[in-house]
């Protein structure tokens, strides 16, 4: 009994190598490029060369002149990949102080309805760990924010708000000791108009 199987040409990729099993030779696309590369290096030469002689120049000095384009070339493509590099260095501090005024924002607002005492929580909110507190499209979650808070507060619990005996709750009654002092925001944030509890 013959064997009617037929066999299916196979496609093999490599490094920049594709071969099928059809007879062909292998197509390497590295040599190929190289061989773009170097015919367009041919022709950058003849075009500096043509240009450079119409100046009047001598072959020594056209020569200098080529090189002296190329290098010139490289350095202003260097120059600006450093240039592009310091921008985006720019943007990311940027966006880093801003994300951290938010993540301050939010830590406040979340210290006073914790009912923190609003001198202590500059040293809540510097204790606190935020580094899981933003999501995948780079907002703040509050809810990752009160967790941070919270474990500060379990860990030092003196950070929570007292009364004058020093045990933890809400002060009943009116404070006189700073009712000659105008109100306003205590804290070193930037941000005004605070909920309040």
């Amino acid at each position: 009994m013959e064997n009617n199987q037929t066999q299916t040409p196979e496609t093999t990729t490599g490094q920049n190598v594709v071969t099928q099993n059809t007879g062909a030779q292998p197509v390497d696309y590295d040599k190929i490029q190289g061989m773009i590369d170097s015919r367009n290096q041919r022709n950058e030469d003849a075009i500096l060369k043509s240009y450079f002689q119409k100046q009047g120049l001598s072959e020594e000095e056209m020569n200098t002149a080529i090189q002296s384009f190329k290098t010139k070339r490289e350095q202003d493509s260097k120059q600006q990949k450093v240039d592009n590099e310091n921008l985006q260095n720019q943007l990311k501090d940027k966006d880093a102080v801003i994300l951290k005024q938010n993540i301050e924002h939010e830590a406040l607002l979340q210290s006073l309805e914790l009912g923190v005492d609003k001198k202590t929580i500059p040293y809540l909110i510097k204790l606190a760990d935020f580094s899981g507190v933003i999501d995948e499209k780079n907002n703040v979650n509050g809810e990752k924010v009160k967790e941070a808070l919270n474990k500060v507060l379990t860990d030092v619990p003196s950070l929570r708000k007292t009364n004058e005996k020093g045990t933890e709750g809400v002060q009943v009654g009116a404070d006189t000791t700073d009712s000659a002092q105008p109100s306003g925001n205590l804290f070193n944030f930037g941000f005004t108009g605070v909920r309040k509890h």
